[in-house]
């Protein structure tokens, strides 16, 4: 049972949509050890939402979503009362806020995040500069114009397969993924990337010959590398390169992001920044640590201990952040939705919050995180605008 599987588990029994097995794996998981303490904050938001009008005592709401998992031999899911107000549907998910220290106000103009790409096609440019473009909803096979590249894509998994070898010098190839879509690759080597929204993967079709099996991501990517040690799998980004010893983890480096990260969930990698010149001095990751760089730092890396489960979520549909501004989930969201969201209330863009999404539904992300703050929306063809609330 995994940390994202129990957090599964909650957000449907918040949902009323847990089956009795469920029901079971979650009272005997609330029974070990600190996980009473996890499960009380996880419940707040929800019953938040539904005893508005009551005071927020943690004992009791603890006591009270207790008392019913125990009962769970005689009902099918959960009783609560539920308002029938727009927004009764926020418990589907557990968002907890955090307040910032404090507001920088500031008199800049509203930020406008302009997704960078708009094309609802998956676009694959070949070595050769042939390019390919596929519905990411529609399977696929293509053979290139010469015959020699056959590309295949097959449930959301794109596979190439090429007679020529690459040469060392060849001009790779540029796989772009556009927002709202997400895709899985397997390489030459059989390694297999799954590339998240608006993100743009540049390869070889073919690893041999090559001292090196080498990539280049703007974007955010998790990898899973086959195993080689006579030929060392490295990943470049705009601030950073991280070279693989054979084993999974998750790359986020967007051009519009201050901070770029490496998240390694199993196996070991060393990062290095791209600015020096020989792939030497790598600082090495154990598995669970983040290593992170803040655009202008130096090419200094902060690492840290983690639950790698927020931050690999997205490869399962699953939407989590843990204590980030909501300056950075707009950027997120925007990614996501393939949206484009102007926020003009400036204090908004610094609070904080955590939470999970399960479903992909942009509605029902800003309705639960305003059940919790306020502000007001409102969308316009492809362009949602962030108002603060009016003046009652």
């Amino acid at each position: 049972m995994t940390k994202l599987d129990i957090r599964r588990i909650i957000t449907k029994y918040i949902n009323q949509e847990a089956t009795p097995e469920e029901m079971t794996i979650l009272y005997e998981w609330v029974k070990k050890g600190n996980n009473q303490e996890v499960f009380k904050k996880l419940v707040q938001a929800d019953f938040l939402i539904n005893y508005q009008n009551r005071s927020w005592e943690t004992e009791e709401a603890f006591q009270q979503f207790l008392e019913t998992i125990k009962k769970k031999e005689n009902v099918k899911v959960r009783t609560l009362h539920i308002g029938r107000k727009a927004w009764k549907y926020a418990a589907a998910v557990v968002v907890l806020v955090a307040s910032a220290a404090y507001f920088n106000l500031q008199k800049n103009s509203p930020s406008v995040l302009e997704p960078r790409l708009d094309s609802d096609q998956i676009t694959l440019q070949l070595d050769n500069g042939e390019i390919i473009n596929f519905d990411p909803d529609s399977d696929a096979t293509v053979k290139s114009k010469s015959g020699k590249t056959v590309v295949s894509l097959v449930k959301g998994v794109l596979s190439q397969n090429d007679e020529t070898n690459a040469r060392p010098n060849a001009t790779k190839n540029v796989l772009r993924v556009p927002f709202g879509k997400s895709l899985s690759l397997t390489l030459q080597d059989g390694s297999v990337v799954r590339l998240n929204s608006g993100s743009t993967l540049t390869y070889p079709s073919s690893f041999a010959g090559m001292d090196k099996r080498e990539v280049q991501l703007e974007g955010e990517a998790f990898f899973e590398v086959a195993k080689n040690p006579d030929q060392p799998f490295i990943v470049g980004t705009k601030n950073m390169y991280t070279q693989v010893f054979g084993t999974v983890f998750n790359i986020s480096a967007y051009d519009e992001d201050s901070i770029s990260e490496v998240v390694l969930v199993e196996g070991s990698v060393g990062i290095g920044a791209t600015d020096r010149p020989a792939y030497g001095d790598l600082q090495m990751l154990k598995p669970s640590q983040r290593a992170s760089s803040r655009e202008g730092s130096g090419g200094l890396f902060v690492v840290e201990d983690v639950d790698v489960t927020p931050y690999i979520s997205w490869t399962q549909g699953v939407l989590s952040f843990e204590n980030e501004e909501m300056s950075e989930i707009i950027k997120r969201l925007q990614r996501q939705f393939n949206i484009k969201i102007v926020n003009k209330h400036e204090r908004l863009g610094e609070r904080r919050f955590t939470g999970m999404f399960d479903e992909e539904d942009l509605d029902r992300i800003l309705r639960t995180i305003q059940a919790h703050t306020h502000f007001s929306y409102s969308k316009e063809g492809n362009t949602i605008t962030i108002t603060e609330p009016e003046k009652q």
